[in-house]
């Protein structure tokens, strides 16, 4: 399993658009991505006394549980999602792409 962690800059990106994401955007991800998506998870960035600003206004993790379908599909509809980026935020955002280690 691999997970591609999207991390959305928080600094000048006050205007994200958590529900375009929810109604739109994350579930263009699910069509694109078909069985390998196992799993979105959509998180937003508070502050607390600790950190009063958050870097990132939101973090999107994505679990891919066939990445050779994933490279498959992304690789054909790729631009689709890039595309979507400007009608949901100001900023790009930074992508990483991780090998789930272990879960408990």
């Amino acid at each position: 399993m691999k997970c591609i962690t999207i991390l959305y800059p928080a600094e000048g990106n006050e205007g994200f658009d958590f529900g375009f994401y929810e109604r739109r955007h994350a579930p263009l991800i699910k069509d694109i991505l078909g069985h390998s998506c196992h799993k979105i998870e959509v998180r937003r960035g508070v502050s607390d006394p600790q950190n009063p600003n958050p870097q990132y206004i939101a973090v999107i993790s994505i679990w891919v549980s066939d990445w050779a379908h994933y490279q498959k599909v992304i690789g054909e509809r790729q631009q689709e999602l890039i595309d979507e980026v400007p009608l949901f935020t100001k900023q790009m955002p930074q992508v990483q792409i991780d090998e789930v280690a272990f879960e408990l």
